[in-house]
């Protein structure tokens, strides 16, 4: 049970209560923020949800790509009107939980700290000091209790923008990736050789342009790669779609021999959600080699890593007629996953104990 300050009884006897959780994020089924939600709830916090997705897809094509851009305009004005004018509906709340606040506006967290006298904590998987840059969330860092991030080469960053506190956890996995199980027509319609499932980056491209030449059944999933494979000719055989989430995305890893786990050079990235999402699957993850994923599986017995194309391409023709140590390797970095205590819920834990 995740605890909160205690307050004493009619006999003077402190007692434990269960953090009231105001969780504010994008709640659509398939994304990790509703599963950290439900990991919170399930380490026994009580949750008042509110579901920020309207806001960023029920406006028109101009309006929203302005708000999502420039972090302006109607959708985002709206947001922080509706989440200030919870009032009234919040007195039991003891903690506001804010997941990837672009658009959250100082004010609206100042009416809600009025409000409530909440702890105020901030949590992203994403680089929002980095790249999803935002002014509004610039200007309310001070005034959060605590901020959560995944990425260790922002923590310092945060402290100098004028963060009270920082925790670096990691970016863990979730319940979703252990539960599918992939039928007979599962592997007809997702079945591959070697698949990539995330967004569209260059370095993406030539990576995977590289694995094609190794691979006998190429499967690519994920935003803008359809338009990539309109300009580039060698990419429509491979790529299956703008994106799978939720179930689709589980079963779609558990049905390739090689699952590759590429990282972004937008950001000094050196691990990724594919980490932990792809050898908790039970897939075999073909990762590019960093130090910090040598230090969460053991190379070669746990799962496999590559420093160039070359080795890329050998990995690849090298596991893929492997059956026995591929498999094998595999169930190592899934055992490895549940052993280190990967699960988003123990990353969570770790919040809490911080805001306790």
């Amino acid at each position: 049970m995740c605890l909160h300050k205690g307050v004493l009884d009619f006999w003077g006897k402190e007692v434990k209560m269960r953090p009231q959780i105001l969780y504010v994020g994008q709640l659509w089924e398939g994304g990790t923020c509703l599963e950290r939600m439900k990991a919170l709830a399930s380490l026994g916090c009580q949750i008042k949800p509110f579901d920020t997705t309207p806001w960023l897809v029920n406006y028109g094509r101009w309006k929203l790509t302005v708000a999502h851009r420039l972090n302006f305009g109607e959708p985002v004005s709206a947001l922080n009107h509706a989440l200030q004018h919870l009032s009234g509906k919040l007195k039991v709340i003891t903690h506001v939980w804010i997941d990837k606040g672009r658009w959250i506006y100082p004010q609206t967290l100042r009416v809600l700290k009025d409000e409530t006298n909440a702890t105020l904590v901030h949590y992203t998987p994403d680089p929002q000091l980095v790249h999803h840059k935002s002014r509004h969330f610039l200007a309310s860092l001070p005034l959060y209790d605590l901020v959560v991030t995944t990425k260790p080469f922002e923590v310092d960053q945060y402290t100098k923008a004028g963060a009270r506190k920082v925790l670096l956890v990691l970016q863990g996995y979730d319940s979703r990736v252990m539960n599918a199980a992939p039928s007979r027509h599962d592997r007809e319609i997702y079945g591959s050789d070697v698949c990539f499932i995330g967004h569209y980056e260059r370095h993406y491209g030539n990576r995977l342009r590289a694995a094609a030449t190794s691979s006998g059944q190429l499967r690519i999933w994920g935003p803008r790669w359809m338009r990539y494979a309109f300009f580039h000719p060698w990419a429509k055989p491979y790529v299956g779609g703008d994106g799978l989430w939720g179930s689709k995305y589980c079963i779609a890893l558990k049905c390739s021999k090689i699952a590759l786990g590429l990282l972004s050079k937008r950001i000094p990235e050196t691990t990724t959600t594919r980490t932990f999402e792809i050898p908790a699957a039970g897939a075999f993850l073909l990762a590019e080699r960093t130090e910090d994923h040598l230090n969460l599986f053991d190379e070669g017995k746990e799962a496999e890593f590559f420093g160039s194309d070359e080795e890329l391409k050998d990995k690849i023709a090298f596991y893929s007629r492997e059956e026995p140590l591929r498999s094998r390797i595999a169930q190592a970095g899934h055992s490895r996953c549940i052993k280190s205590g990967y699960h988003t819920r123990n990353e969570l834990e770790k919040v809490l104990k911080a805001i306790a």
